[in-house]
């Protein structure tokens, strides 16, 4: 089992732009065999922030989730949309993915 969960934070003013970006990537994420539940929710007490929470039957679920059109299509509209993509596995392989965006480079991989 792969479980995942992060927060994502939108560049001022456009996390109703992504979370409208990212409809179409959710609606096919949960259609995947492996996929168990993928969520984004809208963190009320900040205008910017996004919680992400994903679960997936197992690591290569998980991959496979990862080179879906899909997943390359949201990845491509997220420097416009967003300031920040941190994420850690919770049960799975450890990793920890802190995405700057706007600055060209991953922060943390671990």
């Amino acid at each position: 089992m792969k479980l995942i969960v992060g927060i994502i934070t939108a560049k001022p003013g456009k996390r109703d732009a992504f979370l409208a970006a990212a409809r179409q990537h959710a609606e096919a994420t949960r259609r995947e065999p492996g996929c168990f539940y993928f969520e984004l929710a809208p963190i009320p007490e900040h205008p910017d922030k996004i919680l992400l929470a994903e679960g997936f039957v197992d690591e290569a679920a998980h991959r496979a989730h990862e080179d879906t059109d899909h997943m390359r299509a949201l990845w491509a509209a997220m420097p416009d949309l967003l300031d920040r993509f941190e994420i850690d596995n919770m049960v799975g392989e450890a990793e920890h993915i802190d995405e700057v965006f706007g600055q060209g480079e991953t922060v943390g991989r671990r």
